[in-house]
């Protein structure tokens, strides 16, 4: 075992935001074969997430809706879970009181990645948008009570508004949330919002702890909510467009997207450690 390759999923490894194109499968299919273990990071739902990872053939590890719950790839099997008690509803329906908006509540892959919502508690205008994201990310959406465990909690506006409550959110001390802007939406702004302690970070640590760490840990992303899962890399890959705040942290700029950077920036960070390894012998 060579260590991890840890990807975050959009704008990191796909350019259609729905598939991974085959050329960095077939790579990271060689960096398998080779001693790599692979993981993917996303925001995403499993569901979601489904459709960008279904052509992969190798065995993985997939951390979906930030690091809530890590997934051992072919099998399903659920590695370990981080989530919400139903009893933060409250906080929540403090939060939005007044608001002429609302908040999506994700019920986990155990529960068939249903989105629950009240769409008369949102604007028209963000119903429309509501509609947007029903078509793309193909959860069943549902009304009715939250009586399960909840993995991640989604709010959505303009950056301003996510601001505010962003900053209520994390001063009951109960919650993590990370402000991204919607990678298929610009003029919107989501908040991702876990159980306290829980990132794509703190998730792949959980995750090396239990199957081995191997000599090097390697991490790529493109936004703010890869920070902590670059943090606890040893070599840290950022995106060209990504964040000034992902990207200050980063040993190394890949090359653009529409160039399959992150193949040649996976390239040259292994080519790089493999030859450091021999000289080392």
């Amino acid at each position: 075992m060579k260590g991890w390759i840890a990807l975050d999923i959009d704008g990191t490894i796909t350019q259609d935001k729905y598939s991974i194109p085959k050329e960095v499968i077939d790579f990271l299919h060689c960096c398998y074969h080779s001693g790599w273990k692979i993981v993917f990071a996303t925001g995403r739902a499993f569901i979601f997430a489904k459709q960008a990872i279904e052509k992969i053939s190798f065995p993985f590890f997939i951390m979906p809706q930030n690091g809530s719950v890590a997934i051992q790839m072919p099998a399903q099997d659920i590695l370990f879970k981080r989530y919400m008690s139903p009893a933060v509803i409250t906080d929540f329906e403090e939060i939005f009181e007044g608001r002429n908006s609302h908040y999506l509540v994700y019920s986990g892959v155990e529960n068939g990645d249903r989105c629950y919502f009240q769409p008369n508690r949102f604007s028209k205008t963000d119903r429309i948008y509501l509609e947007e994201i029903q078509k793309r990310e193909k959860e069943e959406w549902v009304t009715g009570p939250i009586d399960f465990e909840i993995p991640l909690i989604k709010c959505f506006g303009k950056l301003e508004t996510m601001k505010k409550v962003k900053k209520e959110l994390l001063k009951k001390g109960l919650f993590e949330a990370t402000l991204i802007r919607d990678p298929f939406h610009n003029s919107y702004y989501m908040l991702l919002i876990t159980n306290k302690n829980t990132s794509k970070g703190s998730s792949l640590q959980e995750i090396i702890s239990r199957v081995g760490r191997g000599k090097i840990v390697i991490a790529a992303g493109d936004d703010v909510n890869d920070i902590e899962l670059l943090q606890v890399a040893d070599i840290r890959i950022a995106m060209p467009h990504a964040p000034e705040e992902l990207r200050k942290i980063a040993d190394f700029i890949a090359p653009p997207l529409s160039e399959m950077g992150i193949i040649q920036a996976l390239k040259i960070v292994i080519d790089a450690r493999d030859r450091f390894s021999n000289t080392c012998r």
